[in-house]
């Protein structure tokens, strides 16, 4: 290509107007009449220098693939945004993830402008995460807040990424094709623990569906699938930016073998993952299970307060009616996440003082109950849950609020209550796993004005962490239960996993009626998806307004009721018997990838440059 410059000058040839046979030609002896030229000596300087060597022009060029790009750098991360947003619900056109990334890596080849390379980075990901979650606005009138503040902290990984990725391509001189997938996973892995955790919209995420690709999970976890489509990306901006071909004396132009080793590289890496996914896929062997019905509701969040209490509970009992009417029955039926209208089920230790048991009362109701009352009506709440496990014959998982009155003050836990017809007892477990903003508030104490961050106006919740997995026997089987978000955090899932014998099956209780018929019930599904496959595990899930419906150990969404429907559904559940690399060893491919990253900082201090990076 040529400078831009060079094309200036047939503009600036006019000026001169010297007789055409003037102007000097190559292999003549002596000009005719030179001294009536002087003035035309900047015209054929500047003339000649146009018309410098096809080598001389190019050499910046070659040395810098983006040096006549700078104006696009924005274009650039822009275009991985949206293209990025694409990927995932509601649009779901997940063979984009395959080139959607290399605009922002391209940011990671080119020189100077570092100022503007990473404002276009950053660009990028805050119109990714703007376009992404807008469905936090559907959780209350003041939710928009949240949404700007979480897209505009989370578009901050993007010029993280590429900080990290052009430390090594320029510092340490690593190929694209090394520096891009393991700046890329190490970003997401922190992600899944930055503010208690948000691992969603990993790239992997955008290929649920393609279960062929996907089969690997059992072996990295998701961040291998994200990994794979970020080496995909780099070798696409390798093609774009490095000389693909070289000259061969007396043979036509070859291949050079930077770009012959890149292009093997990647055959090896995608085959061998299509190749071990169907491998996987048609050696599942699968056993039957338990019959489980998995209760939906559709109760909108806004009304949760005001709705009556008695009305639900008939809702739900006509649910477990129709699940009660197949054949054959049910094993177990699993309502949503604090679906119980009645709750909280409350816990008082009997040789607690009543003095103290009915300080804490008064705090907890402003007043409005005695401590007779308070018990009384825990009293009723745990009867009722026996009654209905007594009354259909059949195991009930339930959604509630638990309250344990303790000496220090009373415990509030997001819970799933287990009870068996026949049996006075019960099991509990406690949600491990809090969302930010939702059930707690992170430095509240110290920065007041977070509370505008949340749902929640009158009262914020503060809720407490459960302190360990718990899983249920149903006959023959152990039951794993998952409260809302937690099917997306993989390290929750994998403590499961590690604490003895693993569970047959997991079953998630979830309330998305925060966000009801948005795409953040596509996406959290998705996510949920890979933890099947990490674990090769079914899944079941029972979720006010969906998606309830079962995935099974391949990752298969087998059944699936719409959104906004209230239906009950009865599945069949496939046991899956392999074991998996990853519920040993966890997200040890994050772990490397994170290391290698802080590895590559004191190598990149001792080393000298090697081109004007960042």
């Amino acid at each position: 290509m040529f400078p831009a410059a060079g094309w200036v000058i047939p503009a600036a040839l006019p000026q001169y107007r010297a007789p055409v046979d003037r102007i000097p030609v190559q292999g003549r002896g002596r000009r005719r009449n030179s001294g009536a030229r002087p003035a035309a000596e900047p015209a054929r300087i500047r003339l000649m220098s146009t018309m410098a060597a096809p080598e001389s022009r190019t050499r910046t060029d070659e040395a810098d693939p983006g040096a006549g790009w700078l104006r696009h750098r924005l274009a650039a991360g822009l275009a991985s945004g949206l293209l990025c947003w694409t990927t995932f619900p509601p649009m779901e056109w997940g063979w984009l993830a395959w080139v959607a990334l290399a605009p922002l890596f391209w940011l990671a080849t080119v020189r100077g402008a570092i100022g503007r390379t990473y404002l276009a980075a950053w660009a990028g990901g805050l119109v990714f995460w703007l376009l992404a979650v807008p469905w936090l606005r559907l959780i209350g009138p003041g939710a928009w807040i949240g949404w700007v503040v979480l897209a505009a902290v989370f578009s901050l990984w993007w010029p993280l990424f590429l900080a990290i990725a052009r430390w090594a391509r320029w510092r340490l001189g690593a190929p694209l094709m090394i520096a891009a997938p393991i700046s890329w996973v190490t970003v997401e892995y922190l992600r899944g623990y930055f503010l208690t955790g948000l691992p969603w919209y990993y790239a992997a995420h955008s290929q649920y569906r393609n279960l062929y690709v996907i089969q690997i999970s059992d072996v990295t976890g998701s961040l291998g699938v994200s990994f794979l489509i970020a080496i995909v990306n780099a070798w696409l901006v390798d093609l774009v930016t490095t000389p693909i071909w070289r000259p061969a004396p007396g043979a036509p132009r070859q291949m050079t073998p930077g770009h012959m080793a890149r292009l093997w590289a990647v055959t090896i890496l995608v085959g061998a993952t299509l190749g071990y996914g169907v491998y996987r896929i048609r050696t599942a062997d699968f056993r039957p299970g338990p019959r489980v019905a998995l209760l939906q509701s559709v109760l909108k969040q806004k009304d949760k307060f005001r709705r009556d209490p008695f009305q639900v509970q008939t809702r739900f009992h006509a649910l477990i009616r129709s699940a009660m009417s197949h054949e054959p029955r049910p094993d177990l039926v699993v309502w949503p996440e604090t679906s119980y209208p009645f709750s909280p089920f409350v816990l008082a230790d009997a040789k607690m003082d009543r003095a103290v048991l009915a300080e804490q009362v008064k705090e907890v109701s402003d007043g409005k109950m005695t401590l007779d009352a308070w018990l009384q009506k825990a009293e009723a709440v745990v009867h009722d849950l026996h009654a209905m496990a007594d009354d259909y014959g059949v195991p009930m998982l339930v959604g509630c609020g638990f309250w344990e009155h303790r000496l220090d003050r009373i415990h509030k836990f997001n819970t799933a209550l287990y009870f068996r017809p026949s049996s006075p007892a019960y099991e509990f477990y406690h949600k491990m796993h809090l969302v930010p903003f939702g059930e707690f508030i992170p430095l509240i104490d110290v920065l007041p004005i977070l509370a505008a961050l949340t749902p929640y106006r009158d009262k914020i919740p503060n809720l407490d962490r459960g302190d360990e997995p718990r899983t249920f026997q149903v006959g023959p089987y152990r039951v794993a239960p998952l409260i809302c978000f937690e099917d997306t955090i993989s390290r929750v899932v994998g403590r499961f996993f590690r604490k003895g014998d693993p569970p047959d099956l997991i079953v998630t209780l979830s309330n998305d009626g925060w966000y009801p018929n948005s795409p953040e019930l596509d996406a959290h599904l998705a996510v949920g998806v890979f933890r099947a496959i990490e674990h090769r595990v079914p899944m079941a899930r029972a979720v006010n307004t969906g998606f309830s419906g079962l995935v099974d150990g391949n990752g298969e969404i087998v059944a699936r009721l719409p959104k906004d429907v209230e239906q009950e559904l009865t599945v069949d559940v496939p046991l899956d018997d392999r074991t998996t690399w990853y519920s040993q060893w966890g997200d040890w491919l994050g772990l490397s990838c994170l290391a290698v990253t802080i590895g590559w900082l004191p190598l990149g201090l001792f080393r000298p440059r090697r081109g004007l990076a960042g």
